[in-house]
């Protein structure tokens, strides 16, 4: 039996929010450990910024949008898009994959869906920052080809620090074999 899945990646559509809304927030409470007060008010506050207007902070520039991925009726991953503030570079945003199917190629299914987009809009560098304590998603983004460029502390919560890690990508284009 093979572990790679048969699933769909597909844009945003504004019915997906509240499962949207419930996969952030329970793949990062997931991994929150003695950081879990902290996590969880970082939670409150995207999901009042970016996560609760996916389609005007994603999807409203030509240079970003917000996918989704199902999985037997049920939506198992997303990941955003957005312009950055320098001239080629895009961010990488709210990448989640469900519990249920990592390790499946779902994750690496996404970021090949960003890269490409980010190809076809003429982008050159992807950059993205998580949190130290989901070790699974550094070590997927350093094994598809992120550096990391720096680590700051997150706003210390009372109960612990949190690392945030920088990463970039540099794109170049896909070159055909003659």
């Amino acid at each position: 039996m093979s572990s790679q899945l048969a699933f769909n990646i597909r844009e945003f559509d504004p019915q997906d929010l509240e499962r949207v809304q419930g996969l952030f927030a329970s793949g990062l409470i997931e991994f929150a450990g003695d950081n879990e007060h902290g996590v969880k008010r970082y939670i409150d506050r995207a999901l009042k910024d970016d996560m609760a207007d996916i389609p005007y902070h994603y999807q409203t520039h030509p240079g970003g949008n917000f996918w989704v991925v199902e999985y037997q009726n049920s939506l198992v991953g997303h990941v955003g898009i957005q312009p950055s503030d320098k001239e080629n570079e895009a961010e990488l945003r709210r990448m989640s994959v469900s519990s249920s199917v990592r390790r499946r190629g779902v994750g690496r299914r996404l970021l090949e869906t960003t890269e490409d987009f980010c190809r076809s809009r003429g982008y050159s560098r992807i950059t993205l920052s998580t949190v130290g304590f989901l070790q699974p998603a550094l070590a997927m983004y350093h094994n598809h080809g992120y550096m990391l460029v720096k680590v700051d502390p997150y706003r210390v919560p009372p109960d612990g620090q949190i690392n945030v890690h920088h990463l970039v990508k540099e794109l170049y284009p896909i070159t055909e074999s003659v």
